[in-house]
């Protein structure tokens, strides 16, 4: 395996630009999480020097990202793979966001079309299904999200050229707020709740009689929709804190702001994110971030620059940082601030699409 970072940002000059492209998706539909994001992200980069075509498997009714027709399939996977390859044949390059979108490639004796695919973490971590395994080694440019993810699943991608392409924020724009809220000490945790409670809602609740003890008016509050929802509730409702637990589950786009505004810092513990783009968001919004050692989130979050990474295991360490920080405003400030600065320079939107369109170049040239 091969692999470089592609790091640049600034103008597009020098970039190759009017290929005809098609970047085949699960789903670009706003809010449906991580993976979706980035393929927004990148429809968003494409467009700026070239031509696209859009396909998602799994949206009802189709839309536009940006200036961009996406084609959608509602999970109708025979028509999916049957257009895919109607529209590889019009292309010169295919863009796949993830394995399983990537397993619909044709190559014909008539025509081949490479295609780079995107690599978000987990789902070359642990030993993937032999589809996945076919629709990696099939690829001519693989796009990862961190070295994290590069190598926790260099068993699968060994041999292959990969480049790292580190995310940034949908936008370039400051956020109305910036720094931790002036109001009561407030814990946020913004993220979907799954079985495994990967990104720590189990342990925030764990803790938090012990961070009420030392900070009596902290807030936990907990933003986003997920399938183990009513289990984060139910493990709020057992806890002797559960007057300062809010679960606000599900929350439209346009609201999402006022719960930043509400928040002193920004904790997301988890052992599955192969970056994190939440993380990046948080120091959008100038607050600390407190990530876990165990994942992607580690690379992202700056440890005693722009917050703190702590062992999951270690629950006194967790507690600590939290304590600290909402005792401590001006520690928070500072850690904010430095998260503040290190979006401005590295993860805006347009920092992220000169990084997508360098790590892309060489590929699209040789159309």
């Amino acid at each position: 395996m091969t692999f470089q970072e592609s790091m640049p940002s600034g103008s597009f000059d020098g970039l190759s630009s009017g290929r005809r492209i098609l970047l085949s998706t699960l789903s670009m539909q706003a809010g449906n999480g991580g993976v979706c994001a980035v393929a927004r992200m990148t429809a968003g980069a494409l467009s700026q020097l070239h031509h696209v075509t859009a396909l998602a498997c799994q949206d009802p009714g189709d839309y536009a990202v940006g200036e961009i027709a996406v084609r959608t399939y509602a999970d109708r996977r025979l028509r999916f793979v049957l257009s895919n390859a109607i529209e590889t044949a019009r292309v010169s390059r295919v863009v796949y966001d993830h394995t399983a979108t990537a397993r619909a490639h044709f190559d014909s004796p008539f025509w081949r079309r490479p295609y780079a695919l995107w690599l978000h973490g987990w789902e070359i971590w642990e030993p993937p299904p032999k589809k996945y395994v076919r629709a990696i080694e099939r690829a001519s440019l693989l796009l990862a999200n961190s070295a994290y993810t590069v190598e926790r699943g260099q068993q699968i991608a060994r041999g292959k050229h990969v480049v790292i392409c580190p995310l940034g924020t949908s936008t370039d724009e400051e956020p109305l707020q910036v720094g931790p809220s002036l109001g009561p000490p407030t814990v946020m945790l913004m993220g979907r709740a799954d079985e495994l409670f990967a990104k720590g809602h189990d342990l925030l609740i764990g803790i938090w009689p012990d961070v009420v003890a030392a900070v009596p008016d902290a807030r936990l509050v907990f933003v986003g929709g997920g399938s183990a929802l009513e289990k984060v509730r139910s493990l709020a409702s057992a806890s002797p804190a559960r007057a300062a637990i809010e679960i606000a589950g599900f929350v439209a786009d346009e609201r999402l702001e006022a719960y930043w505004q509400r928040a002193t810092v920004f904790a997301m513990p988890g052992f599955a994110e192969g970056f994190g783009l939440v993380y990046v968001d948080a120091m959008r919004h100038g607050l600390p971030v407190i990530a876990s050692t165990e994942d992607g989130g580690q690379e992202v979050n700056r440890h005693g620059v722009t917050g703190f990474n702590v062992a999951r295991s270690d629950r006194p360490a967790l507690t600590d940082a939290i304590i600290h920080l909402l005792r401590d405003r001006d520690a928070a400030s500072r850690l904010g601030s430095a998260g503040h600065e290190l979006w401005r320079t590295q993860y805006r939107r347009t920092n992220f699409e000169r990084r997508l369109l360098t790590a892309l170049d060489d590929f699209l040239k040789a159309a």
